[in-house]
């Protein structure tokens, strides 16, 4: 018996429409499954930048602190300092000066990727209440010591 005779015989294997509905079910699937993956890549991406945010505001708060316990500084000396530098991104170092010799200094680390801005500090005690974190497209805003939602850049202006 020839091979094609034999394969005639052995109708083994998946029709054409066969094929088609099991593809039309994979694109189904697909469909369903795609955004929501988006969704839960940009929420793990949103978390990191409120992480990042919290650890830009302990070293600014550390910072605050450091400078305030320096001997005759302060909360209106180092809030003036500290919003003295426009923004904050890597690592930036804050002096506070009498006249022109520096009485205390720090150094302030940001994550990588991330910029401080709009920082505002209780004079009377130097502790930061306030802030805004953007990385890339995207920002955080505490306000009142309190962490607002992470947002793109435009939004909330």
């Amino acid at each position: 018996m020839n091979l094609v005779e034999r394969l005639k015989k052995d109708k083994k294997g998946f029709t054409l429409v066969e094929m088609i509905v099991v593809i039309v079910i994979i694109g189904i699937l697909l469909a369903i499954l795609v955004p929501g993956m988006f969704k839960y890549i940009q929420k793990a991406k949103d978390r990191q930048i409120l992480v990042d945010a919290r650890t830009a505001y302990l070293g600014i708060q550390m910072a605050s602190q450091e400078l305030y316990a320096g001997n005759g500084v302060t909360g209106d000396k180092v809030a003036s300092a500290i919003k003295n530098i426009a923004s904050y991104e890597g690592e930036k170092k804050v002096d506070i000066k009498d006249g022109d010799d520096v009485v205390k200094s720090v150094t302030i680390n940001i994550p990588t990727g991330g910029k401080v801005t709009d920082i505002t500090i209780d004079e009377t005690n130097g502790q930061v209440t306030g802030m805004t974190y953007t990385a890339g497209e995207r920002k955080i805003v505490m306000e009142k010591e309190v962490w607002g939602e992470v947002e793109p850049v435009g939004s909330g202006d």
